[in-house]
């Protein structure tokens, strides 16, 4: 594994291909705050997402019971 990125890291053509990331660490407020309706909606869009399919099976648990 290290011998391959040091390869990488060595080649012309592969530092166009190999990405490196300059990340900040520090924590601020955020710049465009999040309309109300804007988080109702998205948050409605989570609910249902997170709790469909266990809906869906709960509904369903007779068929996955049955023998057949």
């Amino acid at each position: 594994m290290l011998a391959i990125r040091n390869l990488l890291k060595s080649s012309a053509l592969a530092k166009n291909v190999v990405q490196q990331r300059n990340m900040s660490v520090i924590a601020v407020p955020a710049r465009n705050k999040v309309s109300t309706g804007e988080l109702l909606f998205l948050s409605a869009i989570m609910f249902v997402g997170w709790t469909s399919i266990p809906v869906y099976v709960l509904v369903n648990m007779k068929h996955y019971r049955s023998k057949e």
